[in-house]
């Protein structure tokens, strides 16, 4: 796959899971929150994998090779802890959701710096 395909189906996803997730959440619904909170955490890891060329295997190892990445947010590792430990949390989403819009941003970032070269 394309990393600038792969990264645009990951986008688009999320745009649709979001609006889910907001009105299961809105609803009080955490038994439906967690598969599809699971599936954006995997895609939101793949996405993150993909700016930094590498493979993405599973969330369950994800905090062992973070480190050597070059694009990740802020508190990446503490972030993505608690959301796999509690995906069925309202904090989760927000911190999901937020952790999608700064890794779009080092996402340009990156793309601004290549072109450069």
């Amino acid at each position: 796959m394309d990393n600038e395909k792969g990264i645009s189906d990951i986008i688009e996803k999320w745009d649709t899971r979001k609006e889910h997730l907001t009105y299961c959440y809105r609803n009080r619904d955490k038994a439906t929150v967690i598969e599809p909170m699971k599936e954006a955490v995997d895609d939101f890891l793949t996405f993150l994998c993909l700016i930094n060329e590498k493979q993405f295997s599973s969330a369950e190892n994800i905090l062992e090779y973070s480190k050597e990445f070059d694009y990740k947010p802020i508190n990446f590792e503490e972030r993505i802890s608690f959301i796999l430990k509690k995906p069925h949390q309202y904090h989760s989403f927000v911190q999901l959701n937020e952790l999608y819009h700064e890794l779009l941003k080092l996402h340009a970032i990156m793309k601004i710096k290549t072109q450069k070269k």
